[in-house]
This record gives structure tokens, sequence and C-alpha cells, in this order.
């Protein structure tokens, strides 16, 4: 070197310039990832696998030369990648049998693989020079202790990945895994390898860049990292195999650091590290025998009772009901109060018409009588005459015309019959069915009414122009009077207060619901100083003002193709021509529907899984920028919350408005299915009580009623939900403080709530109140030994031996029991297999249990039983 010239260490400057890569060579790092996940899924684990279930004996040198091979040929594991491009980073590292070295420099030795405690696996392939790592545990037999520290040791590695924050030291990396193990378990410290990994391109391991405790360089954009943590010198002293007490844990993913949002890990989703995906657990032959289920023949059907429809079910559902017993008599007492407290302050609705409309009159003054058509011609008084400025047809009635307002006509019909041609006009009357709403107040009881009216003429020009304006001039008022009654209880909505100066927070490239000007298109939706605003792109605007927003929805994209945000009004708004009280704003985060040709690409296609990494991406994003939305949107309106559907509670069924099955969550204020219009949303403040129907011991599904705290509405119905989901759902009414019943049959609601509207709501809760469903079931036929509903399952006709003995009348339902008995004990019978057995007792089983429905349903008839006399 020349004098003067100090000389320095390029190599750590150049590799943190290069550390950020651009998209080509992140596109080579990920293929060589997923070949790394691949291989290890699909190659290494099911060989070690095998290995351990034949007992055979491998070396742990030989397995990794056997993984090594796999590089020549990816088309095997069902990769479209050229072999020419991929090499391995190192030889595969497979450890066991309580040796185990964590360090990147650790080789397989030439020891048989041992077939329990912990087998450590890692493996890195390049492709075109990049390089990428992937590294697991896999766990035989493991202990609650060993269970608990993986579990821990997946958190630190997780607390590792979020941490790789840009502008970040790589230091603060090791910092936070440090600080949660100790706050976590302080006695592992010792344990833990003293590097949490290091950045990767071109080269494996990049010294410059590793993240410890010593590292100063900032983590960039663009980085890609090995995450890798392990703890070493484990003991597990619970283990009875003195040989696999001593263990140890690895787990290493390869990690692209993301400019905004969560870092992408490309190895999770190929290279599954739960708990369940790495532990294995292997009994003897003398465990296994015991733990076999007994079994029970009966022919040559062998019956297991762990496989028997509804086991412990009725079991179930009686605990389920006494604990919350308690809690369900408390809400009783308390619903009553809290109606006949509505009741005292005029809140609550007993049902009563709507307000009644003003008679229509044709004439209120002479002078609005025709003296001539619109022709100029004269009103002619033995012709019918069509005044549709009035809305009014004159009908000549002993040479004078009378006048009828067309809303007084029913119908209107036209025939001919020979050389004479008939115009039958029909009118509102009371006899007719379904006309006693129509009716004036004027209508007395001794009121007479004209039905019908028809004329006839030789010459049909009069009678078909009749005929003909009447039908124009009826379809004109009547689609007035549905645009009236459709704007009844619009309420005019303040003006939106729009943000002129300052900053206005903004979510782009949204669709609404219901489409504003029909026609659907991504517009955007604006925050402003008292509501939201949307704008279309052709200059439609749609407001929502926070005053008129009653409940409002996050749903995140999690299994739907949508993220959205979900509006329930209290009062109706027009959108177009469409009244609608949900609105809702949302982003498609992947395409509903794909082509399926012969052009179909494999699932680990690199153009099909960077295509699944751009919709992960953008799922992700979404949700981010919605979520965020949200909360912006709860500090400018103070009072308004978001709530998120639960999902882990939901379930399938149908909702009233919609006739396919779907997917409704319970949320914190509200019962809702926000996917699928027409959307299903049920405030819980507006529910008086739940009742569960069909709940039948041998029925797979059962209905569930929710019955409005305005009994002039119909109860909603949610059919065909799953039997197993009816625990779950009672115990979050109870959390609701929502009183619950429970029957056995399908009841008439339309019946049971005109009888508490006439009955009225004080003189229904004196009488007892909704403690008549409790009583549904109750009869003779449904009282059966609890011991009887829980025995075990029989293929022949024991349970209809029994129905016939408890019901001897039934004659119809004895003689098909007798029948499903004697085709099961025949010969036929013979070599049936356990499913088909089980289908045909399950047909028997409906059967039954549909005649026994109909049964109740013809004895109660929606009416509340009696209790019997003793």
């Amino acid at each position: 070197a020349e004098e003067g010239l100090a000389q320095v260490e390029l190599a750590p400057a150049l590799a943190l310039l290069l550390a950020s890569k651009d998209s080509a060579e992140l596109n080579c790092i990920k293929r060589a990832a997923v070949f790394s996940a691949v291989l290890l899924t699909k190659q290494l684990v099911p060989r070690i696998e095998g290995v351990i279930d034949e007992e055979a004996r491998v070396s742990h040198e030989a397995l990794a030369q056997e993984t090594e091979d796999a590089f020549g040929d990816p088309k095997k594991l069902g990769l479209n990648l050229s072999a020419e491009n991929l090499e391995p980073c190192y030889s595969p590292i497979i450890q066991s049998g309580g040796a185990y070295n964590l360090k990147p420099s650790a080789y397989s030795n030439n020891a048989n693989l041992a077939s329990g405690g912990t087998i450590t696996l890692s493996l890195g392939a390049r492709f075109k020079s990049y390089c990428s790592n992937v590294g697991r545990t896999l766990l035989i037999n493991p202990s609650k202790e060993q269970e608990k520290n993986y579990k821990l040791l997946s958190e630190l590695q997780l607390e590792a990945i979020d941490a790789l924050k840009v502008g970040e030291k790589l230091s603060a990396v090791h910092a936070a895994v440090l600080s949660k193990l100790r706050n976590k378990a302080a006695h592992l410290e010792k344990h833990l390898t003293r590097d949490c990994g290091f950045a990767m391109g071109l080269e494996f391991r990049e010294a410059a860049l590793l993240l410890n405790a010593k590292c100063e360089a900032r983590v960039k954009p663009g980085m890609v990292f090995n995450v890798a943590v392990g703890l070493a010198d484990l003991e597990a002293k619970d283990v009875p195999d003195a040989s696999s007490r001593k263990y140890a844990l690895f787990l290493s993913d390869t990690v692209l650091v993301s400019e905004a949002g969560a870092n992408e890990v490309i190895t999770a989703e190929r290279a599954p590290k739960a708990w369940k995906d790495v532990s294995y657990y292997l009994n003897d032959d003398e465990e296994e025998e015991a733990a076999k289920p007994k079994s029970r023949g009966r022919g040559n059907v062998e019956i297991l009772e762990s496989r028997t429809r509804g086991k412990d079910n009725s079991k179930k559902h009686v605990e389920t009901n006494e604990a919350l017993s308690g809690h369900q008599g408390e809400l009783e007492a308390r619903m009553r109060e809290e109606a006949l407290e509505r009741l005292r302050n005029g809140g609550a609705s007993s049902g009563t018409s709507a307000a009644q409309q003003d008679t229509p009159v044709a004439y209120r003054d002479l002078s609005q009588f025709p003296n001539a058509s619109a022709s100029g011609a004269t009103v002619r008084t033995n012709q019918t005459y069509v005044d549709q400025r009035n809305e009014t047809v004159l009908l000549p009635v002993f040479g004078r015309l009378v006048p009828f307002h067309v809303s007084t006509i029913k119908s209107v019909s036209k025939h001919e019959e020979g050389a004479w041609t008939f115009l039958r006009i029909n009118f509102v009357a009371p006899a007719i069915t379904g006309a006693a709403q129509q009716m004036p107040p004027e209508a007395g009881a001794d009121a007479h009414f004209i039905r019908e009216v028809t004329l006839k003429a030789k010459v049909a020009t009069n009678l078909n122009a009749t005929f003909r304006l009447i039908k124009e001039l009826r379809k004109r008022v009547v689609a007035r009077e549905k645009q009236v009654a459709l704007e009844a209880d619009l309420v005019t909505q303040d003006a939106i207060q729009l943000i002129r100066t300052g900053k206005v927070h903004r979510l782009r490239d949204v669709h609404v619901r219901p489409n504003v000007g029909g026609k659907k298109a991504a517009g955007t939706l604006e925050l402003h100083t008292n509501g939201l605003r949307f704008q279309a792109p052709r200059g439609e605007k749609l407001d929502l003002l926070f005053n008129n927003i009653k409940l409002a929805f996050y749903q995140p994209a999690e299994k739907e193709i949508l993220v959205l945000l979900h509006f329930h009004l209290h009062n109706p708004i027009m959108i177009g021509k469409k009244k609608t009280k949900d609105v809702q704003f949302y982003v498609e985060v992947m395409e509903a529907s794909y082509a399926l040709d012969n052009a179909r690409r494999s699932g680990y296609d690199p153009d099909e899984l960077e295509e699944e990494q751009r919709e992960r991406q953008l799922r992700n994003r979404m949700n981010q920028e919605f979520s965020n939305f949200s909360k912006k949107i709860e500090d400018q309106a103070k009072d308004l919350e978001f709530d998120i559907p639960y999902r882990e509670l939901g379930f399938y069924g149908v909702p009233p408005h919609n006739k396919s099955t779907s997917f409704i969550m319970p949320a914190v204020n509200a019962l809702v299915e926000l996917t699928e219009p027409p959307w299903f949303v049920m405030p819980l403040s507006d529910i008086e009580i739940a009742h569960f129907e069909r709940v039948v011991y041998g029925l797979k599904n059962f209905d569930l009623v929710l019955v409005f705290k305005d009994f002039s509405e119909k109860p909603l119905h949610v059919n065909a939900i799953n039997i197993e989901h009816l625990d779950a759902l009672k115990t979050w009414l109870d959390s609701c403080n929502i009183k619950f019943y429970e029957g056995t049959a399908n009841l008439n609601w339309n019946a049971i709530m005109k009888n508490i509207n006439d009955t009225g709501i004080e003189g229904f809760y004196e009488d007892g109140g909704w403690k008549f469903l409790n009583m549904q079931g109750s009869s003779d036929e449904e009282e059966e030994d609890p011991d009887d509903a829980e025995s075990d399952f029989e293929p022949s006709g024991s349970e209809s031996e029994e129905e016939e003995a408890s019901d001897g009348s039934d004659e119809d339902f004895t003689d098909e029991s007798d029948g499903s008995e004697e085709e099961l004990g025949s010969d036929e019978s013979e070599g049936q297999d356990w499913d088909e057995a089980e289908e045909e007792a399950e047909k028997d089983d409906k059967k039954r249990a549909r005649e026994r429905e109909a049964k109740e349903a013809r004895e109660s008839a929606g009416q509340p039983k009696k209790k019997k006399k003793k």
C-alpha cells in the first residue's frame, strides 16, 4: 500500500450494499426456498417416518445422501424447476439420539437414526446461486415439558421475525428474543443459541450481518434472513427412555423483510411447524390392544361404541342446561320486568296495524266532473269513460255516469261471446279474500258493496279503450302507492359536513353494495366531520351520517374473498330506487372463480406460487388498510365502535332472507352473515327470547327462532344448524343475557304472536309469559328413562319396540317398526359392513323422528300445552 493510505476491510460494506435484493434476485430466492420446504416435507420427513415405522437401521449420513440426490430430479416433487439451476448449500443435517450440534457448520454422522426422542433437520437449496434454508424438529412420544419448550421456541422465532423492522439494528432482534425468553422461562437462557440467524444471498452466511448482540448494521427492505433459533443441551426428566432424555429443539425459516406490514416467511406455508405437524405419538402393541374400543357384533355387522351417532350428546346437553339454569331463571324474571317497563313507557308494540290511509275520493267538487272528453267530444251517459286526470272510471248506471275511483277496482277482464263484447270489472269488497285491509274506514258492518259490474256492447271500440286505459291507470296508481309505502318510514338526514381544510382520510378502489347508479364500479370512501361519503367514478354520491349508524362491522378476509366494512342503520335510506338499512363497502382480495381447462398448472409451479404470494400480500395489505380506516372512523365518530364477528363461534345455517346455507357468525352486538347478500343482521338488543326447535335425539340439525321485543314483527328463523353447535349457542346466548327455550317440534309462530298481540303484553305475562315453551315436548311419548336415551345404538328395531311399548295406539308406527326389525334380522342383512348398517339405521331414525314431530305438531297446533291435573 502507498504511504499514508490505511487499509480497510471492504467485505462488510459490500455485504451491506448487496444485502437488499431486487425483484429478479428475490424471485430466485423464493424458488430456492420453496424447493427447500417441499424437499423437507415431501422427501425427507416421509422417509424418516418410514424408517421409524419399519424399525429399519439407516444412518444419518445415508438419509442426508438420499435427500441430496433428490436435487437431481425436482419434477418428482411436483416442481417445475430446472435441475441445472439447483444445488445444495450444504449437505443436509440430520441429528438424533442425544448428540446435537445446532451450528450451521454441523454435519450428519454415521450413527443410525434413533426411533425415539427428538430429530433435528436442516437443509438449504440454491437456485441460480441464491441461497435459502429451512430447519425443523420432529418429536417422538414427547413429554409435556418438551411440548411446552417447543411452543416457547416457536414464540421466540416469531418474536425474532417481528423484530426485523426496517431501520432497526440487527442486534435488536437478539435483544427481543432474549427479553421474551427471560420473561417466559429465564432458566432456559443458557440453552439459547448464540445467534438468531444471518443474512443470505449469493453467500449462504453473511458473516457481517449476523443476528446477534453485537451487529450494529440496520435492517433494509428487500433483505433476506435465515431466522434460526434453537435450545441446545436440554434434558427431559419425565421421559422413561434414558437415551431420549437429552434433546435439542431447532427452527429456521427463510424470511423476506417487507417495507411495510408483516415480513414474509417464505418457507412457512410449504413446511408447517405447528405442534400437531411435528409431534408423533407411538404406542407399543400391548398398549394399542388395550386402547382398542370394545365392539359388539350383530350378525356380520360390527358396531364400535365410539362410532355411534350422537354419542353422549344427550348427556352433554343436559349438563349444559343444568350449568346455565340458574342464570336463565334470573333472565326470565328480568325479561318480564323489562317488558312491563316498556309497556308503561309506551315503548312496546302490541301489534297494532299501520295507520289507515285517507279514503280515495273521485270528485270533491261538481266542477271537477268532466263534461267533455280529452278530444273535445261530449261525454255520453250510455258509454264508459276513463278520467285519467282524476284517476276515475265513469260507468253508465240507469242513464247516469257513476264515478268509481280506480283504487276501488280490484281487477278488470274482457272477453267475447258471439257478436257481443263483455267488460267485467271486479271491485274491492269485504267478502274477497285479502281485501279487508284495503277497506275504507267509513265501511260499516251493515254497508252494501258492489262486488262486480259487467258491461256489454256489440261495437267494442269504447269497451276496448276503457279496458286498456283502466289497465294503464291501475298500473300507474299501484306503482305510486308502492313508492309512497316504500318511503313512508324514511327520515330526512342532516347534511354532511365536509372537511374543507386539512387531511381527508380516504379508502380508495372500494365497491359499495347496494350499487350506486345501478352499476358495479370502484369508488372512494371519504371520512368527514359527521359522516362518510362514497363517490362513484361517474359522480354519484352516497352519504352515511354517524348518527344514523346503529351497528358497524369490520370483517377481515380470512376465509372469504372479501374484506369489508358493513353499516347497519337506524333508519333506512334510498340508494337509487332501493330502500335499505344495510350498506357495505368491500374489496375483493382474490378471484371469485377460476377457469378449469387443460392448461391447469401444478400446485408447485413457480408462477402459481408467485400468484399465491401476490394474493396473500394483497389480502394482508387490504386487511390492514380497512382496519386502519375503521379505527380512524372510531376516532372521528367518538361513540361508534366497530364489531369484528367471532369466526371461531360461527356455524352454518339457513338465514331467513337467504334460501341457501350460509356461514353465520356471532358478534358482540349482533348475529350476522355479511358475505352473501341479502345480508342477515340481527341486533341482540332487539331480541326478546330465543327458541331452539327440533332438538330431538338422533336428528343432526335443529332450528333457531329469534323473537323480537316488538311483538308486531314476525320472528326470524335460522334453520338447519348442526346439532354440534347447540351447546355453544346456548352458552353464547346466556353470556349475552338472552333467555332461551328448547322444544322438540316446530311451532306455529304466526298463531302464537297473534294470540299474544290479542291478549296484550300485560295479560300475556300475567298468564305466565313464555313459560309455556318449557312444556313443549313434555308429553308421555317424550318421557323416557335417561338411561334409555343414552343407551348404545342397536341397528335392529329395539328403539321401535320401546316406542311400541310406550304408545300402543299408533298402529302404523308399530307396523313399520316390526318390518324394520324383520328386515335387519333377515338373511339379506348378513354381510353388511358398518357404513351400510349405519346408513340404514339413520334412515329409520329420521323417519321415526319425523313421525314423532308431526304428532306433536298436531297435538300442540302452536298453542301452549296445559299441565295435567294430578
